[in-house]
């Protein structure tokens, strides 16, 4: 049994579920989108045979729009523009089918390959099996610690690998923010662009406000996906019209939760 500080993992872990073990933490991690829709996937994954295109081994498009119609709030696959209808070409154009697929693989929950039929494994059975406060948390450790978090952010401009220790600055930065207290989105990236030291790479003029949107990509968009933070946005007249963008956000007790699971599988 690995030991970290003179307690076992398990223990430690038993103690973390333990003292979220509370109802209003539970079912919120029942209710969670993004959870029921991973196992959906999984499920639908399990009980149907689907094989991976040809080029790459990801979904045939039929399949994404059968697990997204699945979804708790289904993405909008079409769009209209004039008189013309225009449908996404690939997987990797529909994000919630996307991200899960990325956490499923990377957990090691489905196998893959170009051409090859896509296989739940035991991880995955047993995933399905779980609580679904632990599926979270498993879910977010698997974010957190094996995919790369620039495939949020696929536009060009900063490099592929992110600076070295960039999530673990995310990680404290987050957990040192008082529950429900509303934090600054812009002050929030520019403190983790300084520290971190993100640079762009691209045309100057836009940089901050480039690195800015990567920020909320890469973090707050995908910590709102997982119940850890609760954005706020605000609208903004422009000459062409208005638009939304990120004005803060809140960490949640739900979050603080999850965090400190990140935190308990960091210092292993």
């Amino acid at each position: 049994m690995r030991k970290s500080g003179g307690r076992s993992v398990e223990a430690r872990f038993v103690k973390w579920i333990e003292q979220y073990d509370r109802p209003d933490i539970v079912q919120r991690a029942v209710e969670l989108p993004l959870r029921r829709d991973m196992v959906t996937l999984l499920q639908y994954l399990r009980d149907n045979k689907v094989v991976g295109t040809q080029s790459t081994g990801n979904l045939p498009r039929k399949v994404v729009r059968a697990v997204a119609q699945q979804f708790v709030n289904p993405p909008e696959l079409d769009y209209r523009i004039g008189d013309e209808v225009y449908s996404f070409r690939s997987e990797t154009e529909v994000w919630p089918v996307f991200f899960l697929h990325l956490l499923a693989w990377a957990g090691r929950m489905v196998v893959k390959a170009p051409g090859q039929r896509w296989v739940v494994t035991p991880y995955g059975e047993n995933f399905l099996g779980m609580d679904p406060l632990i599926q979270v948390c498993l879910m977010l450790t698997i974010w957190w610690f094996q995919v790369n978090w620039r495939v949020a952010y696929p536009g060009e401009g900063i490099e592929e690998s992110l600076p070295k220790r960039f999530q673990q600055t995310v990680l404290a930065r987050l957990r040192g923010l008082p529950v429900g207290e509303r934090i600054k989105f812009e002050e929030f990236a520019d403190s983790i662009i300084e520290e971190t030291g993100l640079t762009w790479n691209g045309e100057a003029h836009f940089a901050q406000s480039l690195l800015r949107y990567s920020i909320e990509r890469m973090v707050i968009r995908i910590m709102a996906d997982f119940g850890v933070l609760e954005p706020e946005y605000q609208k903004v007249s422009l000459d062409f019209g208005t638009t939304t963008e990120l004005a803060a956000f809140a960490v949640t007790s739900f979050g603080t939760a999850l965090l400190e699971a990140v935190l308990l599988i960091a210092r292993l």
